[in-house]
């Protein structure tokens, strides 16, 4: 394995293997191209129609914040996509966890695995891929390509995953990322984990189906303000997490009465702080969803 290979290469929890190197399982694989219904996109995407990318084009973009989010079922993933002099860096979140790709290339290599997952949970799974308009020190661009995804023992889900009523870890695939999120392993947290933030813009986004929903994070002397959308409508003020001493597993921002069915809630940092905040920090833990 080479030493680029190896940065693409980390270990989950519960022996889920990551790594960007490993061969594609040959058995019970569905392939999925770009154009897939089940894959979402937000931000510009240019289309290629070079003939050697599978199925004769594929999809790219340097856009930063630009993101390519797949919700599927089953056992593994692995991202198809182009490595060459002018690709760039990735953030890539699996079931809200966080890792970073490097897609440069010495030379244009087409239908390379770029990022695998093998022996998750059967199941729903929610892949994200955010662009961040970055590159190492070899590459000359940021490039990032998508061709397809082979998926081990599932396939995709148009319309993506929805929360149904109790307690929603922060890892749920009905959780979705994008900006900079850091995993913190603590028991006092729900679950064992959750995701923090203070980069302005980064933001989690919860679909699920109820009456309404209980954001759970941690709040303490450092941390800051969110902005809240309810289906997309910006719930005014910006709240402030902030508190005097430490408060876990919180009720952070609470709304009930909703007519029943699909609500999504949107998290947003904003990158400050009150008065009172030594912090900005956004902390997401959970949600109970009514």
């Amino acid at each position: 394995m080479t030493s680029r290979a190896l940065r693409n290469c980390i270990l989950l929890p519960a022996a889920v293997a990551v790594c960007a190197s490993l061969s594609l399982a040959q058995s019970g694989n569905t392939q999925i191209l770009q154009t897939d219904p089940s894959i979402v996109y937000t931000g510009t995407w240019y289309p290629n129609s070079e003939s050697p990318n599978i199925g004769g084009s594929a999809t790219l973009t340097n856009d930063k914040g630009a993101t390519a989010t797949l919700s599927f079922t089953g056992t593994g993933i692995t991202w198809i996509g182009v490595l060459d002099p002018y690709s760039g860096i990735a953030q890539v979140y699996l079931d809200g966890t966080p890792n970073t790709v490097d897609t440069y290339g010495a030379s244009t290599l087409y239908q390379q695995p770029l990022f695998s997952v093998h022996g998750l949970a059967p199941g729903a799974h929610t892949l994200s891929i955010q662009v961040l308009h970055q590159r190492d020190g070899e590459t000359s661009g940021s490039w990032i390509w998508i061709n397809a995804f082979d998926i081990e023992n599932g396939g995709g889900i148009v319309g993506g995953v929805s929360a149904s009523t109790g307690r929603v870890e922060q890892n749920n695939p009905a959780v979705s990322y994008s900006g900079n999120w850091y995993l913190n392993t603590n028991p006092i947290m729900s679950g064992g984990t959750a995701v923090l933030a203070m980069d302005p813009h980064s933001s989690a986004t919860v679909a699920f189906n109820g009456t309404g929903i209980t954001w759970i994070g941690y709040q303490d002397q450092w941390s800051g303000l969110a902005n809240i959308y309810l289906d997309g409508k910006l719930i005014s003020p910006p709240l402030d997490s902030y508190a005097v001493s430490q408060k876990v597993q919180s009720s952070v921002y609470s709304v009930s009465g909703l007519s029943l069915g699909a609500h999504t809630l949107m998290i947003v940092v904003t990158g400050t702080h009150s008065a009172a905040s030594a912090g900005s920090w956004i902390w997401v833990d959970a949600f109970n969803v009514k």
